[in-house]
């Protein structure tokens, strides 16, 4: 970490773990003078059991990005109990969180073998937004434990988007002091990725809330989330269907690429350039799972081609070119019976398509083909003028930005010329080796 982004870091620990002993004190104080201190207590240890179980086990659909269903408790908390009781359960559980890691250096990640200044900070972070969503839910009208519809409605959803918002703007700072990058923009990603299925889930907590405003209703949530851990459970299965679903054509691309010595990784290479263009133009996620797929099955065609064509030591001929050329349609055949999307189908059969319809198999245009086609075609382009063939040597960097950026509008489209002359340094910076 920097210099600057310890300094905030601390500083957020510092604001946070203070307010979280406050709440806890004040919370269990609380308790001596209510009505029904085991009814309270038993409430709160359901509660914390639930979100120690969500925190434990959140649902990662990238590396990078996963769904953490504890904010379902944290809504539940400050609609029917206050944003104290919501500090104090996140506190009094952090140490008992333990997730589990796919790393070789370690099987669970845990307070124990955490550096301290992180879990703090990440403790600090979940009470700050809880407990000031607390005070915005009450700002705009709403009152704990009254959870009338409809009007609990537009307290409801402030506190949803209020939580996320503070949630991700005190890790977006960390992350802009640490590593250079820009606040907003990295701060607007994050809520276009989490904030739809986060915020899609919150009725889960009003729900929770309204259950345990009944008389043993503690006993409902129980009841309640058994169905919604399997259902978690089953989506797990799926993700993981999915993904060896994805190892198995990365795997099968790999045994293609045997075939043809000069074209070694460069499926995925393709698929690491497509993959960057299509998030800086901002591509729908589900969007570039079917280019990166599409990436990788591209050349299944040339499994159908002659090897003294395809590995041929010189320039092809005439002939050979058309031969060559009907390695679309091969694929096509290949892959007809494989369930695959269709847009993933169209970009493979149609990866060689021009802008200006001069390309092949079938002298598309502009915008008759999906833009997955075009991104594809550019980024395998690009690939094969930076890899040296026997016939032809990798061209330098001011070469192949010369010939896309006169082709943009010809043989490419011009959003994804413009969108790959921005990533161009980064891929450059980091290249990608064949065995990566």
């Amino acid at each position: 970490m920097s210099r600057s982004s310890k300094i905030y870091a601390y500083f957020i620990s510092l604001m946070g773990l203070p307010l979280g002993l406050y709440c806890v004190y004040t919370y269990f104080q609380s308790i001596v003078t209510c009505n029904n201190p085991l009814q309270e207590l038993t409430q709160f240890g359901v509660l914390w059991l639930l979100y120690v179980v969500c925190r434990c086990f959140p649902i990662y659909i990238r590396d990078d990005y996963a769904i953490d269903m504890s904010f379902i408790c944290n809504l539940a908390t400050i609609l029917c109990k206050g944003p104290v009781f919501a500090v104090a359960m996140v506190l009094t559980s952090t140490p008992f969180v333990i997730v589990h890691s796919d790393t070789e250096d370690r099987k669970y990640y845990h307070i124990f073998n955490t550096p301290f200044i992180k879990t703090a900070f990440n403790t600090s972070n979940f009470m700050i937004s809880v407990f000031l969503t607390g005070v915005f839910f009450k700002a705009v009208g709403g009152k704990v434990g009254s959870l009338a519809l409809p009007g609990i409605l537009l307290p409801g959803i402030i506190a949803t988007f209020s939580y996320f918002i503070l949630n991700c703007a005190i890790l977006m700072v960390l992350f802009s002091l640490d590593q250079k990058t820009p606040f907003f923009p990295a701060l607007f990603k994050n809520l276009i990725d989490f904030l739809p299925n986060s915020a899609a889930s919150a009725p889960l907590g009003y729900f929770i809330a309204w259950f345990l405003m009944m008389d043993n209703g503690e006993y409902m949530v129980i009841l309640f989330m058994l169905p919604l851990l399997l259902a978690r459970y089953s989506f797990v299965l799926y993700l993981d269907v999915k993904q060896n679903y994805y190892n198995m054509v990365k795997t099968l691309t790999a045994a293609l690429e045997a075939k043809d010595q000069y074209t070694e990784g460069h499926s995925h290479r393709v698929e690491h350039y497509s993959e960057l263009i299509a998030r800086k133009m901002r591509r729908p996620n589900s969007e570039i799972e079917n280019i990166k797929v599409a990436a990788l099955l591209h050349d299944v065609g040339k499994i159908g081609i002659d090897d003294k064509i395809l590995n041929k030591p010189g320039a092809l001929t005439p002939e050979e070119r058309e031969i060559i050329m009907t390695h679309p349609q091969i694929s096509a055949n290949i892959l007809k019976n494989v369930k695959l999307n269709k847009e993933v189908r169209t970009a493979i059969i149609h990866h060689h398509e021009r802008y200006d319809g001069g390309g092949y198999p079938d002298h598309t245009k502009g915008s008759e083909i999906p833009m997955s086609v075009y991104i594809i075609g550019l980024a395998d382009a690009y690939d094969a003028m930076t890899s040296n063939r026997p016939y032809c040597e990798s061209l330098s960097d001011e070469q192949v930005i010369k010939i896309i950026t006169e082709e943009s509008g010809k043989q490419f489209d011009p959003k994804a010329v413009a969108a790959f002359l921005e990533v161009f340094p980064d891929i450059r910076k980091n290249p990608i080796e064949c065995g990566d």
